[in-house]
C-alpha cells in the first residue's frame, strides 16, 4: 500500500528516530519554533537525548492540537513516525490551527529501549500529587505473587482483571514494572514546561493525541479515552470520533484504569482540553509481561552493557515487541495515524462547532 520510501520515517532506535524527525522538521514549510531540551544523561553510544518540541502553523492560534510520542521510551519508534511522516506531508495548516509536536518525551526511554526513565518510573504513572498520601494499589502482592512462584506471566496475561490490577500503576515499589516514581520526574517537568508556554486557558480548544504502542490487536489504533464519560470532553471525543473510542472506566477497552496518567495532568487544564490515547497494539499481553519483566531484571542487575549479548538480546526484544520492523505493521500505523490526526484537524476547524 505504501512504497518503502514513505515507511523509512519508522525507526526503531532513538537516534535514527530523531536523525528522521529532525530532517522533515528542517525542510517542513509548516514549521515555526523548534526547542530541543536536553536530557541530563546520554544514550548506550554516549549520544546527547532530547526531547524535541516543534511548533507548527500559527502559534497564537485558538485551536490547537498536540502530538506527543516516547512517554514510554521504547514505544517511541511508532510516534515518532507519526509525527515524521505529518511534518514531511503537510505543506499548509488552517490559520486559525497551531500543531504542537513533542517528540520523545522520555527519550532516555527510547535510546536504551525500556518502556521506564533512568529512575525506573513509568512516565505515565507519574503525575500525581507527590504532596498528598500516594495511591495504595494491588500491583505490588501480585508482583510477589509472582517472585514467590505462586502465579506466573501467562496466569496474570490471561486473567484481565488481574492484568489490569497489575499494570494500573503503584507507588511502593522501584524494582518493579508500572513504578509511578516519587517524585515528578524529568519528563514530567517538561509537560509542565510546556504547559506554560501553551496557556491553556487563553485556547479555544486542545486536542491532545498520545501515541503508544503494545497493548490491542496487531496493527490496530485504539482510541483511549479516560475522561468522565458525564464530562464535555468525553462527549467531544464522541463527536470527532464515534465508536472508534473507547473507555477503560466502561470496560471496553483494551486498557484498565490506570493511576497518575499523563491524561489527567492535561484534564486538569479544563474541558476544552480533549485527551486521547492512540494505542496500536502488537503481540499480546503475556508477550508483552515477558519483555518487559526481562527488561525490569536486566535494569535492576546495573549490567546495562550494550556490548553484551544477552543485554542486547532484551533490548531487541522490547524493540521487536513495542515497534515491530514489519511492513504490514507500520502500514497499519502510518494509515490510522493519518486518518486519527486528520479527523482532529477537520473536527478543530469545523465552522459549525460551537465555542466550549
Amino acid at each position: 500500500m505504501y512504497a518503502d520510501a514513505v515507511l523509512s520515517v519508522f525507526s526503531q532506535r532513538y537516534a535514527g528516530a530523531r536523525d528522521k524527525f529532525i530532517s522533515n522538521v528542517e525542510t517542513s514549510s509548516i514549521v515555526e519554533k523548534l526547542t530541543n531540551l536536553a536530557h541530563p544523561l546520554k544514550g548506550p553510544k554516549n549520544e546527547k537525548l532530547f526531547c524535541d518540541i516543534v511548533w507548527a502553523g500559527n502559534l497564537k492560534a485558538e485551536k490547537v492540537l498536540v502530538l506527543v510520542s516516547g512517554v514510554h521510551g521504547v514505544e517511541g519508534g511508532a510516534g515518532s513516525a507519526v509525527q515524521a511522516d505529518f511534518v514531511s506531508r503537510h505543506r499548509r495548516l488552517p490559520p486559525d490551527v497551531c500543531v504542537v509536536l513533542v517528540h520523545a518525551l522520555n527519550p532516555w526511554g527510547f535510546a536504551w529501549a525500556s518502556r521506564n526513565d533512568e529512575q525506573g518510573i513509568d512516565v505515565n504513572r507519574n503525575f500525581v500529587d507527590f504532596d498528598a498520601a500516594l495511591p495504595s494499589s494491588q500491583a505490588t502482592q501480585i508482583w510477589e505473587q509472582l517472585q514467590q512462584g505462586k502465579t506466573d506471566l501467562t496466569s496474570i496475561a490471561e486473567d484481565r482483571q488481574q492484568f489490569d490490577l497489575f499494570s494500573e500503576g503503584q507507588y511502593e515499589r522501584e524494582d518493579m514494572p508500572y513504578f509511578g516514581g516519587k517524585e515528578a520526574s524529568w519528563s514530567r517537568q517538561v509537560i509542565e514546561q510546556l504547559m506554560s508556554q501553551l496557556k491553556p486557558a487563553k485556547r479555544e480548544q486542545i486536542i491532545v493525541l498520545d501515541i503508544h504502542s503494545g497493548l490491542g490487536p496487531y496493527g490496530y489504533g485504539e482510541l483511549i479515552c479516560d475522561h468522565p464519560v458525564d464530562s464535555k470532553a468525553h462527549d467531544y471525543a464522541v463527536e470527532l470520533f464515534g465508536a472508534t473510542v473507547t473507555e477503560p472506566s466502561l470496560g471496553n477497552s483494551s486498557s484498565g484504569t490506570k493511576l497518575g496518567l499523563h491524561d489527567y495532568y492535561w484534564h486538569s487544564q479544563g474541558e476544552h482540553v480533549c485527551y486521547l490515547t492512540l494505542e496500536f497494539g502488537t503481540f499480546g499481553n503475556q508477550k508483552m509481561l515477558q519483555v518487559l519483566s526481562d527488561d525490569q531484571k536486566l535494569q535492576q542487575s546495573g549490567k546495562l552493557d550494550w556490548s553484551d549479548d544477552n543485554t542486547l538480546d532484551v533490548k531487541h526484544a522490547m524493540q521487536d515487541f513495542f515497534c515491530p520492523d514489519e511492513k504490514q505493521w507500520q502500514e497499519l500505523v502510518l494509515f490510522r495515524g493519518r486518518q486519527v490526526i486528520e479527523m482532529a484537524l477537520d473536527g478543530l476547524t469545523d465552522a459549525n462547532h460551537n465555542k466550549r
